[in-house]
């Protein structure tokens, strides 16, 4: 979508998106492209979750390390 849809409080490369509780996916898209502009290391631990060391047992589960 090329229009802003009312955006109040105007639009900027600093600030996020501001969602008006209207045109969830419109806002969606911006926020998402919002975050991985900022640093997209954070954009892979919202979209993956934490990287979270495993080990493999000698039964051939997988357990977390350290337990």
């Amino acid at each position: 979508m090329s229009t802003s849809h009312g955006m109040l409080e105007g639009q900027s490369m600093t600030r996020p998106p501001y969602f008006n509780g209207q045109h969830y996916g419109w806002w969606k898209n911006r926020m998402e492209n919002y975050i991985q502009a900022e640093d997209y290391e954070l954009w892979m631990l919202m979209k993956n979750g934490p990287l979270i060391p495993m080990k493999i047992k000698e039964d051939g589960t997988k357990v977390k390390k350290g337990t």
